[in-house]
């Protein structure tokens, strides 16, 4: 009986623990769609979700930002953004890839950054490319403080008819993993129009 206890207690600590990670790494998603049918998809309900409206017509860009609970020095967050033709940051998807697949420099390697090489892949049928990065990122970079800290960042790129759309999830690289999988939670039930 004693043994039968234990074991029933044992188990009940494991699946509260379970649980317990799993709301860590998002927990429960809730739909998301925004208006003007831009783009539709499963959002983390644990997480903030941040949009400026005004800014989104003025420069034709359609965007929210999901940030996780706080965790450490640098926020987690996902950027869910649609460029429409026209905006005035980016020519075109070729343009966006290009720019975010390099620094200023255009290198793809140095001492504080690293990007890998671009994948072409699909995401949910549709032609996607892949690109991630880990870099270095000052802390207080508006003071002789040099305290950095590793960002990690995956970015999906969706062309579009008229426009394109990015993905962007990013975190510091301890934080990275853990929250991979509600990224690619938001991405695989990503719709937006063709």
């Amino acid at each position: 009986m004693k043994k039968l206890l234990l074991t029933a207690m044992m188990l009940a600590l494991a699946g509260g623990s379970a649980c317990a990670g799993a709301q860590a790494k998002g927990g429960a998603f809730k739909a998301y769609a925004m208006e003007g049918g831009y783009f539709s998809c499963q959002v983390p309900s644990g997480w903030g979700l941040e949009r400026d409206k005004d800014k989104d017509e003025e420069y034709k860009i359609y965007e929210v930002q999901l940030l996780a609970p706080k965790a450490g020095k640098v926020p987690t967050s996902i950027q869910l953004s649609f460029f429409s033709a026209g905006n005035p940051d980016f020519k075109d998807y070729q343009d966006f890839v290009e720019r975010n697949s390099r620094n200023a420099l255009g290198e793809q390697r140095n001492s504080r950054e690293s990007y890998a090489p671009v994948k072409e892949t699909s995401l949910n049928g549709r032609k996607a490319f892949e690109l991630s990065s880990e870099v270095q990122e000052y802390l207080h970079p508006e003071s002789k403080s040099d305290e950095k800290v590793p960002i990690k960042e995956k970015i999906y790129v969706l062309p579009a008819k008229d426009g394109f759309y990015a993905l962007r999830f990013s975190a510091e690289k301890k934080a990275f993993k853990a929250n991979l999988a509600v990224f690619e939670k938001v991405a695989k039930s990503f719709k937006g129009k063709p």
